[in-house]
């Protein structure tokens, strides 16, 4: 009979979660005593289905989504679904809730995890690198819109199942792991990347970039960036190009496509409102733009999405 990974990954979770959650103060939380007590340095938990379950990370946590979920950090809320993956440092708090029965896995590793040898092999994947060198990681955090049915899955789905081996507690196995499905991860990240709806590593510069393109999508250009940064416009858009492996007007469409995606999951907006929020001229132009990316229009997308997040 052929090995099922999922079905491996589930029974282990199903098995071995349940200790891990506790009431604190009328709160489902997850209690981390016996992790941190533990001679284990990393920990795969399966996410109750019924309720909401507050997380305060560890050094470096991964959010699985096996189905569709709400994750809520600060006053942010992210809908997530089948595929999609959120990273954390030490010192995020969030909130996880499945929703319409969907399954969530939460990886947690501690600091010991990671030796010299985790950061020289992913020291040539930037983003990521970045992301583990943080001085100050409060509510750090990087949202990666997957779907199941891309090879990055394949890579996390070998590496829950690396951590759910009882008899194969070793940390060189799934550090190797680890850095095949992070290194995956990096290999995606200018497409599957969610910059509006990510920390993006405030701290460094191109993060700051990344994220004053989001908060200001509707109005942001090349010259108005470059002004902001003290860059001459020439400089910046070759500085932009090596720091974030694309052109400044490909990676402004996809941060505007990425709004419009939130918009039409979680508001009401007419398309017109949308455009106007997003920055697109005219509607005809967003409706291309958004076909040739999604390869659906915006009200398929909508009718698709939208029960999946009452």
């Amino acid at each position: 009979m052929a090995f099922n990974v999922s079905e491996f990954i589930c029974k282990y979770l199903d098995m071995d979660s349940n200790k891990y959650f506790k009431q604190i103060d009328n709160e489902n939380v997850i209690d981390c005593s016996f992790f941190d007590t533990s001679a284990i340095h990393y920990r795969l938990l399966k996410l109750p289905e019924d309720y909401t379950v507050h997380i305060g990370s560890s050094f470096f946590s991964i959010i699985f989504c096996e189905g569709n979920a709400s994750v809520l950090v600060g006053e942010q809320e992210i809908f997530c679904f089948p595929g999609n993956i959120l990273l954390f440092r030490n010192n995020c708090n969030f909130r996880v809730k499945a929703i319409n029965g969907g399954h969530v896995h939460y990886a947690m590793f501690r600091e010991e995890m990671f030796n010299s040898l985790f950061f020289t092999d992913i020291a040539d994947c930037p983003i990521i690198y970045d992301f583990f060198q943080l001085e100050d990681s409060r509510d750090e955090f990087l949202y990666f819109d997957c779907d199941d049915h891309m090879e990055i899955c394949q890579f996390s789905k070998n590496l829950q199942s690396v951590m759910c081996h009882e008899n194969n507690r070793d940390d060189k196995m799934v550090r190797c792991a680890l850095v095949l499905f992070l290194t995956g991860l990096h290999q995606i990240h200018t497409k599957n990347l969610v910059i509006n709806e990510s920390s993006m590593m405030k701290d460094y510069l191109i993060g700051s970039i990344l994220k004053y393109m989001a908060d200001h999508c509707d109005t942001a250009t090349l010259s108005k960036t470059a002004a902001h940064f003290n860059y001459h416009p020439a400089y910046f858009s070759s500085l932009f190009h090596k720091k974030a492996y694309t052109c400044f007007s490909i990676k402004l469409q996809q941060i505007r496509l990425e709004q419009a995606r939130k918009y039409l999951i979680s508001t009401s907006m007419t398309m017109e409102q949308i455009c106007e929020k997003i920055g697109f001229r005219e509607k005809s132009h967003f409706y291309r733009c958004f076909k040739s990316t999604y390869g659906i229009t915006p009200g398929q997308f909508r009718n698709k999405h939208n029960h999946k997040v009452q």
